[in-house]
């Protein structure tokens, strides 16, 4: 139990801005073992969002505004670490060079204005799909929880699977201390979740999407920079997330309604 304690504040320490009392050794096996936490600081993020989506509608503030808040809370709450990850691979991949030359961009710490140009095309989407679900109906907890979880779900997966494209880094450094029992624990909780939004929910659809966008990505991740590094976990997770809400919407908009 302690050394599940450790694992945790590692990881809210990491992904999150959270406070946490207390400093932990950084060990491989600790670090390895994060990725089994990921997904449930999704649900964190997402219940934080519904405590702010609850309590703006309390004061009946406009749609286009709570759309706006609920897109900036999480970045907010992460610190901007998964946001970062989207835009340096976004400058990589859009400079056209060389497959080496893109690794070394995704180091450079300047950023571009394909960066800036992603990401204001990724939360724009973001905020479309928000703003038209609220529109369309009142979006229960268990969706925030659901758009928070899975994507950070996929990323762990893309971290697990995928061949790094170099040796040093934050992903080689998370891949170290990986273990059989890891990876099986790992595969009992992506169950759990899937049945929750499968069965419970009925978001079968949505999961497909979201398995699909893991596919694609890890093998896009192969042809265009040879594997993958710290920064594509975020662009998972950004993407993941964005891709989602898209996918809710419409199922709400041409299934549901």
């Amino acid at each position: 139990m302690r050394e599940l304690v450790n694992v945790i504040r590692i990881s809210l320490q990491f992904f999150t801005i959270l406070p946490v009392a207390k400093t932990v050794e950084w060990t491989e096996r600790r670090v390895a073992s994060s990725i089994l936490v990921f997904p449930f600081i999704g649900l964190v993020i997402g219940l934080c969002e519904y405590g702010l989506f609850r309590g703006m509608s309390e004061l009946s503030i406009s749609v286009a505004v709570q759309s706006m808040l609920l897109v900036l809370l999480p970045i907010a709450l992460t610190g901007g670490l998964h946001l970062d990850g989207w835009m340096d691979v976004s400058d990589a991949y859009f400079s056209r060079r060389p497959k080496e030359k893109r690794l070394e961009i995704l180091s450079d710490p300047n950023i571009g204005a394909f960066a800036v140009l992603s990401l204001l095309f990724l939360l724009s989407l973001r905020w479309m799909a928000i703003h038209e679900l609220l529109l369309i109906k009142e979006v229960p907890i268990s969706m925030w929880m659901v758009v928070s979880s899975l994507p950070r779900l996929s990323a762990g997966w893309v971290l697990r699977v995928s061949p790094l494209a170099k040796d040093t880094g934050l992903a080689a450094y998370f891949k170290q201390g990986f273990t059989k029992r890891i990876s099986v624990i790992y595969i009992v909780i992506t169950v759990l979740f899937t049945v929750y939004a499968c069965v419970v929910h009925l978001w079968l659809s949505v999961v497909i999407t979201l398995i699909l966008w893991t596919i694609t990505f890890i093998s896009w991740c192969r042809k265009q920079f040879g594997g993958i590094t710290g920064d594509m976990i975020g662009t998972t997770v950004e993407g993941g997330v964005t891709l989602t809400w898209i996918s809710l919407w419409l199922l709400h908009l041409f299934v549901t309604a």
